[in-house]
């Protein structure tokens, strides 16, 4: 059971990640703005690596406070369709897979826009929040945390997941 809900809460992410670009680009347009959906290099914060990523990108430079409204509303917009069909979804894998997205795309609304008004209102750099170790490992962790939690609740007297 563990395996399976690894395998679909990756499906999950990568559909949901793809949702949250496209909700900083609807976002992007709704504060006023253009922009693109771009893949770039993103290099590796600990070793020597670049990968490929996708990026909601603005035309021109927004100010602060609309920037934080798209890098926060972008993510917690995606999560949305994902918690509604919560309601829908009654079998233990789905909904586990479903909860641990829904986890990571306010993870990330909270550190886009967290890292944001960090620099820009408090003048502090954190940098590791823009590492890809970070932004990906997160995600990672929470979906092997969910797995584990999945098999340790189906091995305690064969319960499942609370509904």
């Amino acid at each position: 059971m563990a395996v399976r809900v690894l395998i679909l809460s990756v499906l999950i992410f990568f559909v949901a990640f793809g949702a949250h670009e496209v909700m900083h680009l609807l976002v992007i347009y709704a504060v006023g703005g253009q922009g693109s959906i771009i893949a770039r290099p993103w290099r590796l914060g600990l070793v020597e690596f670049t990968i490929w990523s996708l990026h909601a990108q603005p035309s021109q430079p927004l100010d602060v406070t609309r920037q934080v409204i798209v890098n926060f509303f972008g993510p917690f917009l995606a999560a949305v369709p994902l918690a509604a069909l919560l309601v829908y979804v009654r079998e233990p894998i789905p909904v586990a897979a479903l909860i641990a997205n829904i986890v990571i795309l306010l993870f990330y609304a909270i550190i886009e826009a967290g890292d944001l008004l960090l620099e820009a209102v408090y003048n502090t750099d954190v940098s590791w929040l823009t590492w890809p170790e970070f932004n990906y490992g997160v995600p990672v962790l929470i979906i092997a945390l969910t797995a584990v939690t999945v098999r340790l609740l189906s091995a305690l007297n064969g319960r499942k997941i609370p509904e």
